[in-house]
């Protein structure tokens, strides 16, 4: 199996990318369930489905206890959830207080490898008897890829089958724009 990748042209007229094509993720309309982790989890371990699932039920309620005393929660090989909120602002410190979260939501960010990339040349400047300086340095590169995405394999395709995306016509898009506007 592999991650299906549609194409898709960035429509959106204000973007320095407007008019190139781009690749995004194509999903079916359904989510995977409690009960359909619990059940692969199953047979990748030993402990029964009905365990698992009970386990998975009350991470809800961990997750909302540790939030609530303002911890962040990492799960090995996953990554780190954390509480984000959005707020109006206050023309005073005496006016700043929690009536002006306007919404809270939870922040995922993936468990990632550095994976060095490449050494490039640099020149950076330096302090020499009181004058700056050039100096020729080197500097490593890294990537970072997720970690639970270190296998996963992807591949182009044109089935847009429960996607809930259309194919624009005459081209390979999948309609929608880039980074700068909302994805469905």
């Amino acid at each position: 199996m592999s991650q299906k990748l549609q194409k898709y042209m960035n429509t959106n007229e204000l973007s320095k990318t407007f008019g190139k094509y781009y690749l995004r993720p194509v999903y079916d309309d359904r989510f995977v369930t409690t009960g359909e982790l619990a059940d692969f989890i199953q047979t990748q371990c030993t402990v029964k489905r009905s365990d698992i699932k009970a386990v998975l039920d009350e991470l809800g309620a961990a997750f909302k206890h540790y939030f609530e005393l303002g911890q962040k929660i990492r799960l090995e090989g996953i990554g780190i959830f954390k509480v984000g909120v959005s707020s109006a602002c206050s023309d005073t410190e005496a006016g700043c207080t929690a009536a002006l979260v306007k919404k809270a939501r939870v922040n995922f960010q993936p468990e990632v490898t550095s994976v060095l990339k490449e050494v490039v040349a640099v020149q950076r400047p330096k302090l020499v008897n009181g004058q700056a300086v050039l100096v020729d340095s080197t500097m490593q590169v890294f990537s970072h890829p997720a970690v639970m995405l270190k296998d996963v394999r992807f591949e182009l395709t044109k089935d847009l089958q429960g996607s809930g995306m259309t194919a624009a016509s005459g081209d390979d898009s999948g309609g929608g724009g880039g980074d700068d506007e909302p994805r469905p």
